[in-house]
């Protein structure tokens, strides 16, 4: 049998053949798809021979309806590569969709990470899929429309994961896969330590990520120790290839319902708070601490207590308050607030050194 003739300038190209298959594979690995320049770099190739392989890729791998399987995506910071999102229906009430949205949104701190994409393209596709089977003048497209404007939510000095990428996309394999970790954690004005943890929870507190990871230990009244990470303070991780089994009574809230925060050093106790009248229905209309309880004094006093750990970060957000707070109770708590009072105070007794 005859095997067919090549067109001139047709041959295969092998080298080229497994460049494109090994796209393929990095595609299955990253659902948010990559982008033009990590793809260049990972092959070694010029931005030029990269199109022509991206091109090929696109026309060649179809579906069963010849629609291309991968598609190229224009961004703010060039371009990326990943498999074509399928369409969907979609059924549901205004009300339903703004929920979705607003949930959504909740998001948009995470700006320039993986979390970000995939929420802007899952709007993306419920707006097209409305449209497509729903039409422009369903009730859900028109509320859909200039929702960016109509509900906005104000990120407070969100941190900046931009540059975490990596640590995100491993974290979340881990947390997927139930595998262990090993990561280069630096706490500030310490040298860096590392850590085999159990990845458990990925949390966002304030605008920031953190990881709770389950710690082995030496001693055998307490085998293992869980602690909390802050994402950008991550150096260096690697997934292990041991995996473990999640535990069943750990429970996110409980770890943290004694806390003010994420801290927890101290044991909890009894707080009362007093807060001005002029602060009150801020104070009043805010749920603090799951303990809490408020009521007015005759002079519309506020008072705020709570069962939780007297440390750091409730002693910031007392101080946040200012003249506008008294501390009842406990009177550890109110001598340690004095004294960041008198220390800040003295701050502004001399005058600020002139600026050359």
């Amino acid at each position: 049998m005859n095997e067919p003739k090549q067109p001139p300038g047709l041959k295969p190209t092998y080298g080229s053949a497994m460049r494109t298959a090994q796209i393929v594979h990095w595609l299955h690995q990253k659902p948010m798809g990559l982008s033009f320049q990590e793809l260049s770099a990972r092959l070694n190739v010029s931005s030029r021979t990269l199109y022509r392989y991206l091109t090929t890729l696109r026309d060649g791998l179809v579906d069963e309806d010849e629609r291309p399987v991968v598609e190229m995506v224009r961004t703010g910071h060039g371009g990326r590569l990943r498999f074509r999102r399928q369409r969907f229906q979609f059924e549901g009430t205004a009300y339903e969709l703004m929920s979705l949205y607003l949930a959504l949104d909740l998001m948009n701190f995470l700006d320039g990470t993986m979390f970000k994409r995939g929420t802007e393209e899952v709007l993306e596709r419920l707006q097209e899929a409305i449209l497509s089977s729903q039409g422009k003048g369903h009730a859900a497209s028109l509320v859909l429309k200039d929702f960016h404007k109509k509900f906005y939510h104000w990120a407070e000095a969100p941190k900046d994961y931009s540059a975490h990428n990596e640590t995100l996309d491993k974290l979340v394999k881990a947390l997927v896969l139930q595998r262990f970790i090993t990561i280069t954690y630096q706490v500030p004005n310490k040298s860096a330590k590392a850590h085999r943890v159990a990845p458990l929870s990925m949390l966002m507190f304030k605008r920031a990520l953190y990881l709770v990871g389950r710690k082995e230990t030496d001693d055998e009244d307490e085998p293992f120790r869980d602690l909390t990470f802050a994402i950008e303070r991550i150096q260096k991780i690697t997934i292990d290839s041991e995996s473990f089994s999640y535990p069943i009574e750990y429970e996110p809230q409980k770890r943290f319902q004694s806390s003010f925060g994420l801290v927890a050093e101290k044991e909890p106790e009894s707080i009362i708070l007093a807060f001005d009248k002029l602060v009150a229905a801020n104070v009043e209309s805010r749920r603090w601490h799951p303990t809490q309880t408020v009521y007015r004094e005759e002079d519309e006093t506020l008072i705020l207590q709570m069962h939780t750990e007297p440390g750091v970060e409730l002693i910031s957000w007392i101080l946040s308050y200012g003249a506008f707070v008294q501390v009842r109770s406990p009177l550890v708590l109110r001598d340690q607030i004095k004294t960041r009072l008198e220390q800040a105070l003295a701050q502004y007794q001399s005058e600020p050194p002139l600026n050359n």
